[in-house]
């Protein structure tokens, strides 16, 4: 039952973020506004919930679905940003300075490396033709 509630919090919402991104999709712009704004709205939800919402239901399955599910679809970002206000709540600020810096120092690095392979594949496939 737990696995069929994160698979339908899921699906609701990754398709929640597309119509989001689609909405605030604009062509022209630099600045990726719409991810900006899927994952600052995924973060508040997912503060209010861990405080408000997942008290108010007593179903843990329903609430693993909303947290895991639905907004770990929308947005893995709100996560790691409750992760960290959940670090410093218990006074483990190094660690959560840690986190946050190693995060986003290897995320990045880690998009890159992606990148990276798939640059050379590309290349190796396109050889091969």
């Amino acid at each position: 039952m737990k696995i069929a509630a994160i698979t339908a919090g899921g699906m609701l919402g990754a398709v929640l973020r597309f119509w989001i991104g689609i909405l605030l999709y604009q062509p022209h712009a630099q600045f990726p506004f719409p991810t900006l704004a899927i994952n600052l709205i995924g973060s508040f939800i997912l503060g209010w919930f861990v405080v408000h919402g997942s008290q108010q239901i007593k179903n843990r399955t329903l609430v693993l679905g909303i947290q895991t599910g639905f907004l770990g679809s929308f947005t893995t970002f709100s996560t790691f940003n409750a992760e960290i206000v959940l670090l410093l709540d218990q006074g483990l600020h190094s660690i959560a300075i840690q986190y946050f810096i190693i995060s986003a120092v290897m995320g990045i690095g880690a998009v890159l490396l992606g990148m990276k392979c798939g640059s050379v594949l590309l290349e190796k496939e396109g050889a091969e033709q």
